[in-house]
């Protein structure tokens, strides 16, 4: 069985991964455990050096820890959101489970997290699924969903995987059904939080994770303007 890396490391091109971790010994695992396909690893333990290694590189995927020292994980993800040279990378956060760090996520444009302890293979995922999307259709971020249904009433944090003026698609492990009630908040990189009403119509669980599909109920005039022009930039068209 092929490994989750194995279609990168046969593509001949090395993507560049940066890493920045306060811990050497989550820096050296994280390290360790991308060095077996054909990518070109840089590693710091300060936010300020991953701007500058990021600057130069120009980094295809950065994962960095939200308690950095000098520059927390979720700053150094707004100002590289931010900064229209450097803006174009996807971003994984790592951090605890705890709500209040989890909530930090969602407002930064990181594009996916993972909280600690994780498997490797939680992160080879990650890595891979980030790393197959064209920078341009690259609609993944960090999300906020609170769900009113038949069999739950919950709050939690999921990832995007695609998002329109009519709806979104999600990744969650949580156990959901068609027709349940979705309040969700989401940043929009280069325009800020969105926040929108809407219905799950289908959920497709063919995928390690499952997705789910949300039909918008009430979307504000204002993000949808927005929605619609972060669509048009990033598919190249001109809004």
């Amino acid at each position: 069985m092929k490994s989750a890396m194995s279609s990168w490391y046969n593509v001949g091109v090395k993507k560049r991964i940066l890493i920045a971790e306060n811990a050497r010994d989550m820096l050296e695992r994280e390290k360790t455990i991308l060095s077996s396909a054909r990518f070109e690893v840089f590693t710091t333990t300060s936010g300020r050096e991953a701007l500058s290694i990021h600057r130069e590189k120009k980094a295809d995927l950065i994962i960095v820890s939200l308690d950095l020292e000098d520059i927390s994980g979720d700053a150094l993800c707004s100002l590289i959101r931010k900064n229209q040279d450097m803006k174009q990378v996807s971003i994984i956060i790592t951090c605890n489970k705890k709500p209040a760090s989890l909530e930090r996520v969602t407002h930064c444009g990181a594009n996916a997290y993972i909280t600690r302890p994780f498997h490797s293979e939680h992160l080879t995922k990650q890595v891979t699924r980030l790393l197959s999307i064209p920078q341009r259709q690259t609609y993944r971020v960090v999300m906020k969903i609170s769900v009113r249904g038949k069999n739950s009433h919950d709050a939690f944090f999921c990832s995007s995987c695609d998002v329109s003026t009519t709806g979104m698609l999600i990744e969650t492990e949580k156990p959901l059904l068609p027709g349940d009630r979705i309040s969700c908040s989401f940043f929009l990189p280069g325009f800020g939080q969105i926040t929108a009403d809407g219905e799950l119509t289908r959920v497709d669980t063919r995928f390690d994770i499952p997705r789910c599909g949300i039909r918008f109920r009430y979307l504000d005039s204002t993000f949808k303007d927005a929605i619609e022009r972060f669509v048009a930039a990033r598919s190249g068209k001109k809004h």
